[in-house]
């Protein structure tokens, strides 16, 4: 039974791994879309004010209530990357191997 319980908790363990990449890879598709299709446009605004917008059309899209394909995970991830100060909106980095 130890054998099968180890088991389950490394493929509990595969799932949530894979579901919170399947989150970043969202999180990252949103983000080439909205620099493919706003990139010049985006590149003509101030760093909070291009935040603040992709910060918007993140929650329209993924808000778990209101939006248009609903996702509060992937929203997380946008709410923290979009709310830093860093230098840009940049493609989010995928966690390193551990």
């Amino acid at each position: 039974m130890s054998a099968e319980a180890d088991l389950n908790r490394a493929l509990d363990a595969l799932a949530q791994k894979l579901e919170e990449l399947n989150d970043l890879t969202r999180a990252n598709r949103f983000m080439v879309e909205a620099m493919a299709g706003q990139g010049d446009a985006l590149k003509q605004m101030s760093r909070h004010r291009t935040r603040d917008m992709l910060r918007c059309q993140a929650r329209a899209q993924f808000h778990p209530d209101t939006g248009t394909a609903p996702d509060a995970a992937v929203l997380a991830i946008l709410e923290e990357v979009l709310g830093s100060q860093g230098e840009s909106a940049e493609i989010i980095p995928f966690p390193a191997r551990a």
